[in-house]
């Protein structure tokens, strides 16, 4: 009996609660439906460049045949420039190398951006498509009589080759582990920061803390540095394991640190906003988590966002994470510069700057 009625009594704690009940019943629909639209279909609107060195009939009809593919965006370049690869403007180049005197031979080359990992497979697969279909076309062509069938040993195919567009030798968990570092500093800092003013609220410290004449602005900026010394802490053992550990690819330590700070930073006033707006511990730690969840998910570690459903690709690059994420695979992947990742750096600063200034002002001086 005991039992039962502690138990009834822990219910209608917790049902009490609207806006925990709220947060917990949500999750597994809105998790359920971002999930369904990151990985809504096979990558689309693909963005490659084309360069095409001979424009004859052959390597013409290939480019067309890339360009009518609707899986791709294919502009036209003279020459490969890794700068935009870097920059995360184009995920590959497509070099066609066919001469007009063996329209059935020549070599096309696929440059990837590792940084797009599963993207790599759908251009392979389309291009090789368009390569077998365009040589089997112009050797039909040369043949006098085309009604009669080609073996296929007579025609001597174009070459195809793909390969990654980057200086370092990368093995497949570089993918992951360039966003693992990003999500070992969220997953810490979000979580310590959100129960950072509600765990005080709960033991009735806080309120005691501002019978001292410390502000609002003080309080929030002195846990955000002490929070961010943590995560900074986090950054290097995580960092420097996975470096040890599985010999991972690392770009500019420097702007590596630099990300990752701002991550933190990010990460925590996030967190501290949550926890100035929620009113128990429980609820601060479920709506940190859920935001973490929704992060994590958000940030392409699942799947590229070309994948994702066109309308709900402007939510993950709404998501400050997803740019942390980008910068770090590229810095990591493809030996990108200051120059190449200093937009995602600026929204990153941009994002610290917000969820700073409205933890301050959302931040309730008394207990609920």
């Amino acid at each position: 009996m005991n039992l039962l009625t502690i138990a009834f009594y822990e219910l209608k704690r917790i049902l009490r609660n609207h806006r925990l009940i709220l947060i917990v019943l949500s999750q597994p629909i809105v998790i359920s439906i971002i999930v369904g639209l990151i990985v809504y279909h096979d990558p689309q609107d693909i963005k490659l460049a084309v360069i095409n060195k001979h424009h004859n009939e052959a390597s013409d009809k290939l480019e067309e045949k890339i360009k009518e593919n609707n899986k791709f965006i294919v502009e036209e370049r003279d020459e490969v420039e890794a700068e935009e690869v870097k920059n995360g403007k184009i995920r590959g180049f497509v070099i066609i190398d066919v001469a007009d005197i063996k329209p059935t031979s020549g070599k096309v080359e696929v440059l990837n951006d590792p940084a797009g990992r599963h993207i790599q497979y759908v251009v392979t697969s389309e291009i090789s498509k368009a390569v077998a279909e365009i040589s089997k076309e112009i050797a039909l062509q040369n043949v006098s009589k085309p009604n009669i069938e080609i073996a296929s040993s007579l025609i001597e195919p174009v070459e195809y080759s793909s390969k990654e567009l980057t200086p370092f030798k990368l093995q497949n968990f570089d993918y992951f582990a360039s966003a693992i570092m990003v999500l070992l500093i969220i997953l810490v800092l979000i979580n310590l920061s959100g129960i950072s003013i509600t765990s005080e609220r709960a033991s009735g410290t806080f309120e005691r803390l501002f019978v001292t004449p410390y502000s609002k602005i003080d309080v929030i900026l002195g846990k955000a540095i002490s929070l961010l010394a943590i995560g900074i802490i986090i950054a290097l053992i995580g960092t420097g394991s996975l470096y040890f550990i599985f010999s991972i690819s690392i770009g500019n330590f420097w702007l590596v640190m630099l990300i990752n700070l701002l991550v933190g930073a990010t990460a925590v006033t996030l967190g501290l906003l949550v926890s100035s707006v929620t009113y128990s511990v429980v609820e601060s730690a479920e709506l940190a988590m859920y935001l973490f969840f929704i992060s994590v998910i958000t940030t392409g570690i699942m799947s590229p966002i070309e994948t994702a459903n066109k309308y709900f690709a402007y939510v993950m690059k709404a998501v400050p994470f997803y740019y942390a994420v980008d910068a770090s695979r590229r810095v990591n992947m493809v030996d990108a510069g200051w120059s190449n990742i200093a937009i995602n750096i600026y929204i990153l600063i941009g994002s610290f700057i917000f969820f700073l200034v409205l933890s301050i002002i959302l931040l309730r001086r008394e207990a609920r």
